[in-house]
Order: C-alpha cells, then structure tokens, then sequence
C-alpha cells in the first residue's frame, strides 16, 4: 500500500471537508424525529453496508414510523410494523450502480429499536434530553451507549458526529483500523472495540494521528474512512 499517496489523499479531503464545515449540522435544531432517524441509520450500519443501513431509516421515516405518535402506543404492534417496512426490497445506489437489497436481520433491528423505545419511554428518557443533559461529548456517548440498544463506542460516536453535537470523538471502524494496523502497527482485536475501556486507549492514538494531520479528529477520520474505502474497493489495499 502507497501510504503516501494514501495521507495525501486523505489531506486533500481534510481541506475539502474543513472549506464545508459551515454546512455541518447543529443537534438542536433536530426534532426527536431527526435524532431518531439518526440513531436507526448508526444502530442498521453496524449490521450492514452503510449504504443499505441509510435506506432502511428512509424507509422508515417515510412511512412515518419514526414519529412519536407512531410508537407511544402498543410496542408489539409497532414492532412488527418495523418488521414488515423493512421486509420490501430497497433501493440503493453503490459504486455508480443501482440494485435491489434485502436488509437481513430485520427482526433483530426492529427489536433493538423498540426495545430503546420502550426502555426510553420508562424512564421518561429522549434522545433530545440526553444531548442537553450532557456535560461533555464523552458523557453524551457513554449515556448512549446505556440506553439505546445496538450501540457500542463505534455507534455512539457516529450519531453525535452525524447529528452535529461534536468533532472530537473517533468512528473506529473497518477502515480506520485497517490505516491504523497498516500506518502505525496498531491492531486491536474487535471485542475490545466493544467497550469503551478498549475503545478510548485506540481513540487516543488516532488523534495523535489526526494531530500529525493538522486538522480536527472528525474530519481526519471523515476523510480517512473515504479513502481507505475507496482503495480496498479498488484492489489497491
């Protein structure tokens, strides 16, 4: 792998993500609807491609069935209207191609989704009142991570990236950790991503590599993952 053709790509994204940072999003202009939407597409893209994990929330929001008049009612009914939305066949457009997707554990995200409902509504919880409630982004991630069901570390830290609540927290997946093992022999086993005592320390060594880049940890990490995916999917990994 040409590592410096690799850092150079990825600073060249770095300058194009920071030139559009005024379009990053603000959390509290979200509704509930909003963050919910959020967390399905972070919960479906730790079961599959990120692509299909998108459209399975579309799909769900457009069917209404992420507002809160839809699931403040009986929780197995709601359930099992999850269960059949994401039954039908998606439509996603990967590598310049457009195709028919199955999402596959559909059960299994209709669970973990109505089981974060339910526990949330018990305990008069909101995805809203979580972020506010919230001192710092390491609190934020870590009361995520107890109440909604299917996030890890990895989950969380997408959701507060992509609903614009902060910049300093690391998306460790696939792609990061194969720049990591490759650029700086740092090579951690999968569970120990799982929990936030062997998430961190991996956390900290990228944002000594995001430092080396000389831009912020979430746009370093932005940019790495598109351009480790590109080159594994162009055979030059």
């Amino acid at each position: 792998m040409n590592m410096i053709a690799v850092n150079r790509t990825i600073r060249e994204l770095c300058s194009e993500i920071q030139a559009s940072s005024e379009c990053v999003q603000d959390w509290r202009l979200h509704t509930e609807q909003d963050l919910l939407y959020e967390a399905c597409v972070c919960i479906f893209s730790s079961q599959m491609v990120f692509e299909v994990a998108e459209a399975g929330a579309k799909t769900l929001r457009n069917q209404g069935l992420l507002l809160s008049s839809n699931y403040s009612g009986d929780i197995e009914i709601y359930e099992n209207r999850l269960i059949v939305a994401l039954s039908d066949p998606l439509s996603i457009t990967r590598n310049g191609e457009e195709r028919k997707v199955r999402i596959r554990f559909k059960n299994r995200l209709a669970s973990l989704l109505t089981t974060t409902l339910k526990s949330m509504s018990a305990q008069g919880q909101s995805f809203r009142k979580i972020l506010r409630s919230s001192i710092s982004a390491q609190e934020a991630r870590g009361d995520l991570i107890e109440q909604v069901w299917g996030f890890g570390p990895k989950q969380a830290s997408l959701f507060l990236r992509r609903v614009g609540y902060c910049t300093d927290l690391a998306v460790l997946d696939t792609h990061i950790v194969d720049y990591l093992r490759v650029a700086k022999g740092i090579d951690p086993k999968p569970s120990a991503l799982s929990r936030l005592s062997g998430y961190e320390p991996i956390e900290a060594e990228f944002k000594i590599v995001a430092k080396g880049f000389g831009y912020s940890v979430g746009c370093v990490d932005l940019a790495m993952w598109v351009t480790m995916r590109v080159a594994k999917r162009e055979a030059v990994w």
